[in-house]
Parts: structure tokens; C-alpha cells; sequence
């Protein structure tokens, strides 16, 4: 029997450096978009995380894609 995989909705997550706490370490502080569509291009979706993040007070550290896919039989 064949295993079916679907993919879910993605998440896109934003990180953004937000300076240093007392102690020197850098605070970095994540804002999360969920629904994404599983098919939207990388490219399309770096995009829309540097639009995101010019309406940001803080600078844009690194940008994930958390994608999910459901298997089953």
C-alpha cells in the first residue's frame, strides 16, 4: 500500500534583533504568520518577510519556513 502525503498550511516565522539585555546577550524576538499557503515560493515568501519587516521598529534577523505534511495510508 502506497503512503499519501499532503501538505498542511505553513507558518512564517520573522526574527528580529531587538539589542542586547544587561547581561550582552542579544534578545531576538519572533513574530509568526500562520495559513501560508504550501505552495508560495520561497522567493515570494522572503518578499513578503522584507515588506513585513520594514514596517518593523527592529532589524530583521533571519527568516524560517515551517512547512508540515499529514502522511497516512
Amino acid at each position: 500500500m502506497a503512503v499519501v502525503s499532503v501538505k498542511n498550511l505553513s507558518t512564517l516565522k520573522l526574527k528580529f534583533d531587538c539589542g542586547l539585555n544587561n547581561l550582552g546577550k542579544v534578545i531576538i524576538k519572533t513574530k509568526s504568520l500562520s495559513n501560508v499557503k504550501p505552495e508560495a515560493s520561497d522567493d515570494d515568501l522572503f518578499q513578503v518577510a522584507k515588506a513585513l519587516s520594514d514596517l518593523q521598529e527592529h532589524t530583521l534577523f533571519d527568516v524560517i519556513v515551517v512547512d508540515s505534511t499529514t502522511i497516512s495510508d
